[in-house]
């Protein structure tokens, strides 16, 4: 029984993965919301967002948080996922918003905020550097600290 699952699940797996037409993430428009691209966008947030938090667990369940690498590394995650959780929402409030955020064009621009979903997508929008440049600073540090762990040779 077991063989013949093993055997099954990647013909399942691959003919899931070819069957659906292409889906593009990233075009010109794919920030209007309601297009193929938005959905697979934050489809990913999320799913990055729940695979950060589970490789959290997985150490905190193997008890690797003893080493010093592991812990840089779940810092490391706990901010991408909550980077994740961050660009879900903006993108969300920038979707949903009625009224642009900039009116005007070329030195007469200005930037308009009248309500908590305007400071929202804006804050959204320019929080990125302090929430990924930390993050994978610890990520390096981590993944530096796992390679000078003694016998790691």
């Amino acid at each position: 029984m077991r063989r013949w699952i093993s055997q099954i699940c990647p013909a399942v797996f691959v003919l899931v993965l070819l069957s659906p037409k292409y889906v593009l993430a990233q075009w010109v428009t794919w920030h209007q919301f309601g297009t193929q691209g938005s959905y697979v966008h934050q489809t990913a947030h999320l799913l990055l967002f729940l695979s950060m938090l589970f490789f959290i667990h997985e150490i905190y369940y193997a008890h690797l948080q003893k080493f010093r690498g592991f812990r840089l590394l779940v810092w490391a995650w706990a901010l991408l996922a909550l980077w994740n959780l961050d660009a879900f929402v903006g993108h969300w409030a920038d979707w949903t918003l009625k009224n642009p955020i900039i009116q005007g064009q070329g030195w007469g621009r200005r930037l308009v905020m009248y309500d908590f979903q305007t400071w929202l997508v804006y804050i959204t929008k320019i929080d990125h550097s302090f929430l990924l440049v930390p993050a994978f600073l610890m990520f390096y540090l981590g993944l530096k600290a796992l390679v000078r762990k003694p016998g790691a040779e």
